[in-house]
């Protein structure tokens, strides 16, 4: 245990943050991006998104909360720039004030000005949304908005093509129909009457974006036949249509996430999707932006590609790479922590295992060993593959439940240029989660910690660490920095040196690795008292959203889903079991069962319909088996397809 007696003094090292965040999906952290319209201006791709906010009352539609527009822009798909806002519900003369309704937008350049197109909830209640314009000398603006809505058209997500013999079109709409209109000269006035888009399928469609390769014309949307939205692609010889439908580029959402909302773009010979998910939030309504590359076959058509973690993003060795931003993922899962900046680790990993991050750039360093921010119950090794190769092995010992360490290994070869990194996994990866790796030199010192305690150094003055993952430095200069924890520290923690608990740092040397790791103790609840669902100890499926009672419920619950507590205090066994749930419908059966997932049933609860998500009703059932004083306990949940129930505590008596 490191505590040293100084005094409690903050200073800032440097500023670090990034507006990056991981550099991969989804692409910005620090506020919420849906709606992505990807545009390639100047050499410098820009996206246009809508912005989601959270509602603190009654506002918007659809429970989306959408305030403003900001626009953001990058020229390596790594480091991305947020330029502000560039427009809000409050700036534009026409639209309500305080609406919260300004969704899908798009931007297009023409004859050197810049016209941005969005839809919103106009003052005088003449339809659901109009689409208005608003205009700039540069793609960051500030941007004008027109006085009045465009005349003649109403609806939503309006789409800008301008065809190369100068014609311009506006698309636009949400429903069982799409619609298009050609525009004049000055980008404010149509000069058509709507016409429906022929050839597209039937069901919900909304979101249209219309590019133009090789003399083709595809006309692209969100598409919903099923039970969310699918991003989906037609093609034609003509802006005006018809298009044959061709089939979906990305499927649609699993996890509760209803809308999906795109562009494509080419930038830099590469063609992009840009599309949006609920990442950070967990919830449908708060959205974040994110991007994947797209093929083309030689006839032309889309081949359907699957969202990753990896993105787009310029992936280097000597970075941090967050190991739960995949390229390729199966027979594990990514869970967000409680991090205050965005982060997800990789859990339930066992020996089928496959994880593959792709086209890491090694450059021409000559590497030495890689780094592991692991954490671990139980020993286990991990393989680390290079291009199939056989590069590391290593070792994680055994940690303490939540403790998490850097582990070292060498490298039997260095890589060079980009790679593609995969790994395998042997021994006991029961309680095994990844956060990130870093390669690093023979001469390099990296230092890391965990999220929830702070390090400072001999003056005292607290280290910036940039999100989640470690700082590197020379010999020379860790020894001047003496990373510590204040004495006054409310959570305190352990140092190991290349994973070994160590006291002091005399004994650090170019190489090594050294990571310091809260020793806080779990929160433990009295069973008798009860839990909140949502301080599970684990839990495989499911997201924590606000309950309508106060605090947190535990929703999004599928056939499979569990909840595990090892943080209850049973004084004695209980005999009965009381838990809170809604559910619309009837909900299926909660288990609750001791151990193990699988293990012997303490009690069961047949679900009936409750009247809402949010409409609560509390039920008990008798307890079949004896439960010891620290006994581990899952909940497990089983029914239909589609999401079962809600609920909100679990209280023993």
């Amino acid at each position: 245990m490191m505590k040293l007696n100084c005094k409690n003094l903050l200073f800032f090292l440097g500023w670090v943050w990034s507006i990056a965040g991981y550099s991969q999906n989804p692409l910005i952290t620090h506020r919420f991006s849906a709606d992505p319209t990807a545009r390639v201006m100047n050499d410098t791709l820009f996206v246009f998104p809508s912005s989601d906010t959270t509602c603190t009352q009654i506002k918007g539609n659809n429970g989306f909360c959408m305030p403003d527009y900001h626009v953001y822009s990058t020229t390596d798909l790594t480091t991305w720039k947020d330029h502000g806002e560039i427009l809000s519900h409050n700036t534009v003369p026409w639209v309500e004030e305080n609406s919260y309704g300004m969704w899908a937008p798009d931007c297009i350049e023409k004859d050197g000005k810049y016209y941005f197109y969005f839809p919103a909830m106009p003052k005088d209640g003449s339809a659901f949304r109009r689409i208005g314009v608003a205009v700039a000398d540069t793609p960051t603006g500030p941007y004008t908005p027109e006085n009045s809505y465009i005349e003649g058209i109403e609806g939503i997500d309006p789409n800008v093509f301008i065809d190369d013999d100068g014609s311009i079109f506006l698309y636009f709409g949400g429903g069982e129909n799409l619609f298009y209109v050609e525009l004049n000269q000055d980008m404010k006035t149509i000069k058509t009457k709507p016409q429906k888009v022929e050839g597209l399928p039937s069901k919900y469609k909304e979101g249209p974006f219309v590019f133009k390769r090789k003399d083709k014309y595809y006309f692209t949307f969100p598409h919903a036949p099923g039970p969310a939205e699918e991003i989906s692609y037609a093609v034609g010889d003509s802006p005006r249509g018809p298009f044959e439908y061709k089939g979906k580029v990305l499927e649609h959402w699993k996890d509760g996430c209803w809308t999906n909302h795109h562009s494509f773009v080419e930038y830099k010979g590469e063609w992009l999707l840009f599309y949006h998910h609920m990442d950070i939030s967990g919830n449908k309504h708060r959205r974040s932006m994110c991007a994947d590359r797209i093929y083309f076959d030689e006839d032309g058509n889309i081949p359907e590609i699957k969202a990753t973690q990896r993105g787009i993003a310029a992936l280097t060795a000597n970075n941090a790479i967050q190991l739960d931003r995949y390229s390729v993922l199966e027979n594990a899962t990514v869970t967000k922590t409680n991090a205050a900046t965005p982060n997800w680790i990789v859990k339930r990993i066992s020996e089928k295992t496959q994880l593959e991050i792709n086209e890491i750039n090694f450059e021409n360093n000559k590497w030495d060993h890689l780094a592991l921010f692991v954490s671990s119950q139980e020993k286990a090794t991990i393989e680390v593959l290079a291009n199939n190769k056989k590069l590391s092995a290593v070792e994680v010992p055994k940690m303490k439940e939540g403790e998490w360490r850097l582990v070292k290994a060498p490298l039997l070869f260095s890589p060079e240029g980009m790679v593609d990194l995969s790994f395998q996994f042997s021994g006991n990866t029961e309680f095994l989660a990844l956060d990130w790796m870093q390669c690093l030199t023979r001469k390099q010192v990296l230092l890391s910690k965990s999220y929830d305690i702070d390090l400072f150094n001999a003056a005292n003055q607290k280290i910036l660490f940039q999100a989640n993952q470690g700082n590197i430095y020379s010999e020379k200069e860790f020894r001047q920095l003496k990373p510590h924890i204040l004495s006054t520290s409310l959570v305190q923690g352990e140092m190991h040196i290349n994973s070994e608990n160590a006291v002091h740092l005399d004994g650090v040397k170019k190489g090594d690795v050294v990571s310091f790791s809260s020793d806080k103790s779990r929160k433990m609840y009295d069973a008798f008292v009860g839990i909140e669902a949502a301080n599970y100890s684990d839990q495989e499926g499911v997201m924590v959203e606000s309950c309508k009672l106060g605090g947190k419920n535990v929703g999004y619950i599928e056939n499979g889903d569990y909840l595990m507590f090892n943080n209850l205090l049973f004084p004695h066994s209980p005999k009965k079991v009381t838990i809170g749930i809604a559910s619309p419908n009837k909900g299926g059966i909660v288990e609750i069962r001791k151990e193990k997932v699988d293990g012997e049933l303490v009690a069961s609860f047949n679900i009936d319909q409750t009247g809402g998500w949010q409409n609560w009703s509390s039920i008990t059932s008798d307890i079949t088996a004896h439960l010891v004083e620290d006994e581990k306990i899952y909940v497990v949940f089983k029914g239909d397809k589609g999401f079962l129930m809600n609920i909100k505590d679990v209280r023993f008596e």
